[in-house]
């Protein structure tokens, strides 16, 4: 009998080796202005995963994720794990069709999930009654959606279910 997809030991080891990779990126130091533009590699990780796997993941899957990078960054507790939440659910609103599109068809659902998510971001940030760094905190977006394509190819390579 064969065992679910989740409990493979390929299944395991590559999705944790992503998101520990993820993680990684995400707390690794950049310099100065470059903060700002890094790639929101986490929230790739997580959609690819919601996406590839949607019977097994779901919205806890995205909130834990989210508050993980809450707690490890000291943010705002909840922020980033409303925004993968919200965009979470969105990209469950989509179904299992999405998976039958192309790469580009993709990077374009993720290009809207991304603003989605520093919008709700920048809002919760606001309504802390921080001051936002006008569009700056959009520029994450534009370095992670062209990261869609290689990471959808590479992770997709990694893990071929049967």
């Amino acid at each position: 009998m064969a065992r679910p997809a989740m409990t493979k030991p390929v299944f395991t080891f590559t999705f944790g080796l992503s998101l520990l990779l993820a993680l990684c990126l995400h707390f690794s130091p950049l310099r100065g202005d470059l903060t700002f533009w890094r790639p929101l590699v986490v929230f790739l990780v997580v959609l690819y995963w919601l996406l590839r796997e949607p019977h097994q993941l779901g919205l806890g899957f995205a909130w834990m994720m989210g508050l993980l990078l809450d707690i490890l960054a000291s943010g705002i507790p909840g922020q980033r794990a409303l925004a993968m939440l919200l965009c979470a659910y969105l990209l469950q609103l989509a179904g299992e069709r999405l998976q039958h599109f192309s790469v580009w068809h993709q990077m374009m659902v993720v290009a809207v999930l991304a603003v989605v998510y520093q919008m709700v971001v920048i809002l919760v940030y606001l309504m802390a009654g921080y001051d936002a760094d006008s569009w700056r905190m959009f520029y994450p977006v534009l370095t992670t959606v062209p990261l869609w394509p290689p990471l959808a190819w590479v992770l997709s390579r990694i893990y071929q279910p049967d």
